[in-house]
């Protein structure tokens, strides 16, 4: 059974930040390897983050990052990206979600489907805990059908864009259940 909880302990945030290192360095070389020769993938939103890790019978399958409203930093997706569409409301907390991993042992259509749909069940419960109304992100096309695939129906708000070794599109979900 699949279970997504928030990384409250060192060891399970080092496994999230070690999982983003293994896939975003070394398997699609978004990013070159650290000068410390640390095995980690960490910039400086997570500080402002909640990591969320995906484990199924203690092992990591998958993870994310959901980026808090804060002003010290913002939000890498407003920071970076053009966004053309009124669908964005500028006045509600917004959250970010980023980073997203599944291991390569993990990413088959329908588990990256059942993966996305527990990590994004926490995300609305935190979402709600924090009085969050919009998600915010940045996909590639093929992730964004994959997303709708799943029952996520997050929408495109701007054009694609070329952000971190690929073509992306700004998306945006809204939470209606919360106040």
């Amino acid at each position: 059974m699949l279970e997504c909880k928030t990384a409250l302990t060192e060891e399970e945030k080092e496994a999230i930040l070690h999982q983003r290192y293994s896939i975003f360095v070394d398997e699609f070389k978004f990013f070159a390897p650290r000068e410390d020769g640390r095995e980690i993938e960490y910039d400086r939103y997570d500080e402002y983050s909640l990591l969320l890790g995906v484990w199924k019978k203690g092992i990591l399958v998958g993870s994310c990052r959901l980026v808090l409203p804060n002003d010290a930093v913002g939000l890498p997706t407003l920071n970076v990206m053009r966004i053309d569409s009124e669908k964005l409301l500028h006045d509600e907390r917004t959250a970010e979600i980023s980073r997203i991993t599944v291991n390569a042992t993990y990413r088959t259509f329908k588990k990256t489907i059942k993966v996305l749909q527990i990590m994004q069940q926490k995300i609305d419960q935190i979402a709600s805990d924090h009085n969050i109304l919009q998600l915010i992100g940045a996909v590639e096309p093929s992730f964004l059908r994959l997303l709708n695939y799943a029952a996520l129906p997050y929408q495109p708000i701007g054009p694609i864009q070329y952000l971190i070794g690929a073509e992306r599109i700004p998306v945006l979900l809204t939470l209606k259940e919360n106040p």
